[in-house]
């Protein structure tokens, strides 16, 4: 085989590799505005304020006034839950605003809440570059509702 021979069945990997990396840039930026990123929500009557991190995680309960030592604890133990679930909600709905467009056209709650699963957005976020490699590869692109052959993502 003669190098030039070589040279054409070689596919031509810099598009993909640039889609790829433009993903990676992204993503980094995201993380970065996520780490950066908090949530603050307070209970009715400013009894207590929640604070999350960026991952919706617990990172302050402040009690502001004296006014819950009069609660009941079952009252209590409620506006606790009530307030931290309205704090997640709008953890979640910053990450969706940080993030943009929909990874895979896929809702960052559906994602967070587990209704959509991993490996299906993880490869309709991958599918820009595979259909480069394939097309340099002289295949024709996936059509990404066609999934037919196996991707290697354990579905399970």
């Amino acid at each position: 085989m003669t190098s030039e021979g070589f040279r054409r069945e070689m596919p031509d990997l810099s598009s993909a590799l640039e889609v790829f990396e433009e993903e990676q840039r992204k993503l980094a930026e995201f993380q970065r505005k996520l780490a950066e990123t908090t949530t603050v929500v307070d209970a009715p009557k400013k009894l207590f304020t929640v604070t999350l991190d960026g991952n919706g995680e617990l990172t302050e309960l402040k009690f502001n006034t004296t006014g819950y030592r009069s609660m009941p604890p079952a009252e209590l133990s409620a506006l606790i839950t009530e307030t931290l679930q309205k704090a997640r909600r709008q953890s979640l709905e910053t990450m969706q605003e940080l993030m943009g467009s929909p990874m895979g056209g896929t809702d960052f709650n559906d994602l967070a809440s587990g209704q959509a699963d991993l490996a299906d957005v993880l490869g309709k976020v991958m599918e820009p570059s595979l259909d480069l490699v394939r097309e340099a590869n002289g295949d024709s692109p996936s059509k990404s509702s066609d999934r037919t052959e196996d991707d290697g993502w354990d579905r399970t």
